[in-house]
């Protein structure tokens, strides 16, 4: 039996008519591709001594370890008069140890780009722009600098000093002045300086850019970018999305907090304690939260 308006492949003998095929599936790109320009921090070797590296470096992280935790560094040979590739694998197990991301190398001989791509870096043929690399030495030794002029990559915005505070005198004797005792002069009254309030911030921080609030509460009332830190040796209030990284009592002040309005962080921390991204509670992720300390860990909730 024919049916009208239907080819033969889709009759059968019976009688019976097939339905259509279905239309093909529209394709979907599997992934897209593009060039960004991410904040890097840079590895300058100056030495091949291994043990001298790996010594100074650790000494130096340790300083602030939740500032570097996981962060990507591009590892730069420039300044090496002989960098052999036993060098670069050394550094990169030494970069590893301490929770360094090595994800690439610059200024590298031509024998030693097979050693590089080996141990799974790129290679940057051009240097970066100063716009966008970091020093890990220059990073780690501006944080107790209050005094530290603030550049277009790292901003450091410390609290006034307070002025000195006399030790008081002790208390002179009486003197006696023809048999009588005459009392001593009062101790001058000492008044202490006025409170300066918290260091502010009203301008989006940008990736790569590092604020330290020394001795003192931090208040950010713009964006936090990814790749960008704020710390501060009391709490950190973000009145704003935080996509980089916050650090409340950096010296050790076991009572800070981190107030954020909106959490999208890559680490947030409280003293020697750290929370990463795969930390945080995915119930907090884009919400308005707060983070402290307790019993040693970092904790969250909801504010």
């Amino acid at each position: 039996m024919d049916f009208p308006g239907f080819p033969p492949d889709q009759q059968r003998v019976t009688g019976r008519m097939l339905p259509p095929p279905p239309p093909p599936a529209k394709r979907v790109a599997a992934f897209d591709l593009k060039g960004t320009m991410a904040p890097l921090t840079v590895l300058r070797l100056r030495s091949s001594d291994i043990q001298l590296v790996d010594r100074q470096l650790r000494v130096k992280i340790s300083q602030l370890p939740h500032m570097f935790l996981h962060a990507p560094v591009l590892i730069d040979l420039g300044a090496l008069e002989e960098a052999s590739p036993l060098t670069v694998i050394q550094v990169v197990a030494i970069l590893k140890a301490c929770k360094l991301v090595p994800v690439a190398a610059t200024n590298v001989p031509e024998a030693m780009r097979a050693t590089i791509a080996n141990e799974g870096l790129g290679i940057l043929h051009v240097a970066p722009s100063a716009g966008r690399v970091r020093s890990l030495d220059a990073e780690i030794d501006a944080i107790p600098d209050p005094d530290l002029t603030p550049g277009p990559e790292r901003t450091q915005a410390a609290a006034p000093k307070p002025a000195p505070v006399a030790a008081p005198r002790p208390a002179p004797a009486p003197r006696v002045h023809l048999g009588r005792a005459v009392a001593p002069a009062p101790a001058p009254v000492i008044t202490p300086p006025p409170y300066a309030g918290p260091v502010v911030v009203r301008q989006q921080v940008r990736g790569g850019q590092v604020i330290y609030a020394q001795n003192n509460d931090l208040v950010v009332l713009a964006p936090v970018n990814a790749g960008a830190q704020v710390i501060a040796d009391g709490h950190v209030h973000i009145y704003a999305k935080l996509r980089g990284r916050a650090v409340a009592g950096a010296k050790g002040l076991v009572g800070a907090r981190v107030f954020v309005q909106k959490l999208e962080a890559e680490l947030v921390a409280v003293s020697d304690a750290y929370m990463s991204a795969e930390e945080i509670p995915h119930a907090l992720r884009g919400k308005s939260a707060q983070i402290w300390l307790e019993n040693g860990e970092c904790k969250a909730a909801p504010l």
